[in-house]
């Protein structure tokens, strides 16, 4: 039977609030979902299918995903490609030049780990596996853990792409059934972090060192970001790093890019983005 959108969204927003029971029967947050990326090469090793989950704690500024910061539904037009027709039907499934977009979507446990098992000729032939990813994947840590579980039931590779920015007991929940970390480091200076991503980098330090301790395999992501996290403040976190055990080895810098400035608008949502500059020589750590 079909469903019209306004029930969809209902159904869609119940499903983000209610549905599964942590230890001890307490509520369990559970994500609606943003994508899959299938055959995804930069999500961890070998060829993996990438999940994203809607809905993180934190407000970057230069966030290239605004559509998976809130964890409800959320409607999308794309200006440039929106006709405007007299008649739309705000139908994503009908809408002829594609401009609709309904971000965030219910799929559960057993229909994610289906839907990765597809690929899994894939993984084994590449030493690839699936990928959490956000949106923050550790803002619905219960859940995420279940998953995690359900997916080495399977027996996948899983990989978790994280801000780090989630209690302790997110940590230890994720450490048993996460086979490599994919932890960002966004900015070293803790005043510099709170105005980018509007919460303390505190919580984030005190976690990496857990996942240090634990032995954890992980590849920590710096995104350089030109007059923001550029520069002495790139030089910074690489040094923290390797001050509690993260080798050069493991730490990436990511290229910064701007390509998402129409989200911002589809979404209705003000343009925080920096500008992307040309120069790249600040990449390096201890270039001028």
């Amino acid at each position: 039977m079909k469903i019209t959108r306004k029930e969809f969204v209902v159904s869609a927003a119940a499903f983000a609030v209610s549905p599964m029971l942590a230890a001890g029967g307490r509520k369990m947050r559970t994500p609606l979902m943003l994508d899959t990326k299938r055959m995804a090469i930069w999500d961890g090793p070998g060829i993996r299918t990438t999940f994203f989950v809607k809905g993180c704690p934190l407000k970057c500024i230069w966030c290239h995903n605004p559509e998976s910061i809130k964890p409800e539904a959320q409607w999308a037009r794309f200006q440039h490609l929106c006709k405007h027709h007299e008649h739309c039907t705000m139908d994503e499934a009908t809408c002829p030049t594609r401009a609709l977009k309904l971000y965030g979507k219910p799929m559960t446990i057993g229909e994610i780990v289906a839907k990765a098992l597809e690929d899994k000729a894939f993984y084994d032939q590449s030493g690839g596996g699936v990928t959490l990813s956000g949106g923050e994947p550790l803002f619905f840590w219960e859940w995420a853990a279940e998953l995690f579980k359900a997916f080495k039931a399977a027996g996948l590779h899983t990989c978790l792409d994280t801000s780090l920015y989630a209690p302790s007991a997110a940590i230890d929940a994720l450490l048993p059934v996460t086979d490599m970390w994919l932890p960002d480091y966004k900015a070293d200076d803790d005043a510099l972090h709170v105005k980018f991503t509007g919460v303390s980098n505190k919580v984030i330090r005190e976690n990496l060192k857990r996942l240090v301790a634990a032995k954890a395999k992980m590849e920590v992501r710096c995104l350089v970001v030109p007059n923001c996290t550029d520069g002495a403040d790139l030089a910074a976190r690489h040094a923290y790093l390797n001050s509690i055990g993260v080798p050069e080895s493991s730490i990436v810098n990511l290229e910064y890019f701007d390509y998402a400035r129409s989200k911002y608008l589809a979404l209705g949502l003000p343009d925080t983005m920096p500008p992307k500059e040309k120069s790249v020589r600040r990449w390096t750590v201890g270039t001028p």
